[in-house]
């Protein structure tokens, strides 16, 4: 059964309900890596969170909008953290030398982009968010804008990067962008069906250093 749409207004936020949303997305990650979305239950899901659906049903009024808010809460903290990590970097760059050679771009690309996340039940949980929006219209406008948002919202925080790496885009920065994402979601896979660690994996590291390479310049060029 397709999924429908989102129309609902979320009652106002309180510090109780918070809580109990983040645990209900903390279970929904869970179950939906294990289970796949469409084949998870509601009551699976409450179960995992030590809810009942009445809590379910308090925060949210379908499966589909605990699919998109747990989308939003990922996109969300991977941004944060790459921002973070943006504003630590020029005294990392000046230790690795400059110009920077592929072995230590891939080292600091790989450090960024696997950061402090299980990227194994990300990508499982992404790749089910994807068949769920080829599979289904009802769902594939709003999954199609939360990438295209999540994207845009990279652009500035690379450009920062960029910048302090002296390096300037030589297409524009939202291309850019979209490749190293897609170059990166598909290396995580291809360790994964591999069954190794992405952080572990040299050709992850040479790939995505040889993009970016590819992408850019120096800015002074």
């Amino acid at each position: 059964m397709a999924l429908q749409a989102r129309h609902t207004h979320p009652p106002p936020e309180t510090p109780r309900r918070g809580r109990t949303r983040d645990r209900l997305l903390d279970a929904a990650f869970d179950v939906f890596a294990d289970q796949g979305v469409h084949a998870a239950t509601i009551e699976q899901i409450t179960d995992h969170a030590g809810f009942t659906r009445g809590a379910f049903y308090s925060n949210f009024s379908t499966k589909e909008e605990l699919f998109f808010a747990l989308m939003d809460r990922e996109n969300e903290l991977r941004l944060t953290c790459l921002a973070e990590q943006v504003e630590t970097l020029r005294p990392r760059l000046e230790a690795a030398g400059d110009p920077l050679d592929e072995e230590a771009l891939g080292e600091l690309l790989l450090e960024f982009l696997v950061g402090p996340f299980d990227n194994r039940k990300w990508c499982l949980v992404q790749s089910e968010f994807t068949l769920m929006a080829l599979r289904d219209p009802a769902v594939s406008t709003d999954f199609l804008a939360h990438r295209r948002r999540f994207e845009a919202s990279l652009v500035p925080i690379v450009n920062r990067a960029l910048d302090r790496a002296r390096l300037t885009f030589v297409v524009p920065a939202r291309t850019a962008v979209m490749l190293l994402v897609d170059a990166f979601e598909d290396a995580l896979r291809s360790a994964i069906l591999a069954g190794s660690d992405v952080g572990d994996v040299e050709e992850v590291r040479a790939t995505m250093a040889q993009m970016v390479l590819a992408l850019t310049r120096p800015a002074d060029a």
